[in-house]
């Protein structure tokens, strides 16, 4: 039987996208074994685990963090925690060690994914990224995720290197396997080789993102996202913090809520791409059904799938200037 990852690739699924719907991030240092559901099947304190579990659908994102050189045996109660804010123009990043985690229980998740951020430790100026490698959650992750993040780290000797490259629990995507998340921007890329990753993590120190494996940023809905890499693919642009997408709506472009699902079912959707140098694009975006059933997980059922593709790209007026 193949694994969900070569049935995403046999019937042909774009990376474009497929990144997971999140505002803002919040990432707890978790040595030990995580189970599918990684925050409540894991060794954190039970209320802290019930309190992180209530971000689901406010458009914050909660994942589990681990490093090869910080084992469970040799980890005290002291934790890595990092918080994002992740929307287009104001990516944010704070980090820090936590002697007690049930600290965390007193931060408001609605306030978190509408940007505010908790006062937690510094700001870091310099991205820090995760590899998924939640096996429990899908073997394809194990399998693929646990290798390439053991070749990078081969390649790092410095402390200050190795601190900025972690495992985590389940991203979102695991048919994409392996999967890396950049944060503050929450840049996304999947089917990552190690020369590959070594060029997201070497680019992402610029600002940029390599476009080959980019699956989108995830404070946009998926056909946002693929508007963003359509314009990026076409005009060469790579740096993360370059563009924003507004939806269309009659003829007036209306900002998006980051991390937010879209209303409705719609088949075809407008958006409005703006660069930070006052240009515009006006793309229409469709849904297209996917030429054969893949499963989304190992375990799971063959299903039907679908991408949005972008149908027209065209120059609009400039937004400003």
């Amino acid at each position: 039987m193949t694994t969900c990852s070569q049935d995403s690739r046999q019937v042909g699924e774009p990376l474009a996208g497929t990144a997971p719907l999140a505002s803002s991030w919040i990432v707890v240092e978790q040595p030990g074994p995580w189970g599918r559901k990684a925050v409540t099947e894991s060794r954190l304190p039970e209320a802290l685990a019930a309190h992180l579990s209530a971000a689901d659908g406010t458009g914050v994102k909660v994942i589990l963090a681990r490093h090869p050189d910080r084992p469970e045996r040799t980890v005290g109660p002291e934790r890595h925690v990092w918080v994002a804010r992740s929307a287009p123009g104001g990516a944010l990043l704070r980090h820090g060690v936590v002697a007690d985690l049930r600290e965390l229980m007193s931060w408001d998740l609605r306030a978190i994914a509408e940007g505010a951020l908790p006062a937690l430790g510094r700001v870091e100026r310099s991205p820090v990224h995760f590899v998924c490698t939640n096996g429990t959650r899908d073997q394809c992750c194990a399998t693929a995720g646990r290798p390439l993040l053991a070749t990078l780290l081969e390649s790092r000797a410095e402390a200050a290197e190795r601190d900025r490259l972690w495992e985590c629990s389940h991203i979102g995507g695991h048919r994409f396997a392996p999967v890396m998340l950049s944060l503050p921007t929450a840049a996304v890329h999947g089917r990552l080789g190690p020369a590959e990753a070594e060029l997201v993590i070497e680019r992402s120190s610029r600002g940029q993102i390599l476009l080959d494996s980019y699956r989108g940023r995830t404070a946009l809905p998926p056909p946002f996202q693929v508007a963003a890499i359509e314009v990026r693919t076409d005009y060469g642009i790579e740096d993360v913090e370059d563009l924003d997408v507004l939806r269309v709506v009659g003829d007036k472009a209306v900002p998006l809520s980051p991390g937010v699902e879209l209303s409705g079912d719609a088949d075809s959707i407008v958006g409005e791409v703006r660069h930070r140098d006052g240009r515009t694009w006006r793309a229409l975006l469709r849904r297209i059904d996917l030429p054969a059933a893949r499963r989304e997980s190992c375990t799971g059922e063959l299903v039907a799938g679908h991408r949005w593709t972008c149908a027209e790209l065209s120059p609009g007026r400039p937004w400003s200037g």
